[in-house]
């Protein structure tokens, strides 16, 4: 995301509160009004038609090319839902615990044949 007061741009993983610039701590939707009031043109006379108001969400997603900071409050599920959940995290857990132990065996296999033959 780009901060509309400094154009610094964070990767997502340097977001501690999504909604403030990890570099100068403006929040980015003022900073955006803020820029956005500063280069509005004057307004236009009374007798030419008025443009309808684009939304703050719509001018906020264009700013950051769509990409919006969202912050999970809570999560409400049924408790046997979750359950079911969590049987299928743990049964999809499985493939990658062999992939992982089957990686850690190659990689133990490399370390005592390179051990074995550096000792003797």
């Amino acid at each position: 995301m780009q901060c509309p007061t400094c154009d610094f741009e964070a990767p997502q993983a340097d977001f501690g509160d999504p909604l403030r610039c990890p570099k100068c701590g403006a929040f980015y939707e003022k900073a955006l009004r803020l820029k956005l009031a500063a280069s509005a043109p004057a307004p236009a006379p009374a007798a030419a038609p008025v443009a309808r108001p684009v939304s703050q969400s719509a001018t906020v997603a264009r700013q950051f090319n769509g990409a919006q900071p969202v912050v999970v409050v809570d999560v409400q599920m049924p408790f046997w839902s979750m359950v079911v959940f969590i049987v299928k995290w743990t049964l999809a857990a499985i493939p990658a615990m062999l992939i992982l132990m089957f990686f850690l065996a190659a990689v133990a296999s490399v370390a005592g044949v390179w051990f074995s033959t550096l000792f003797k």
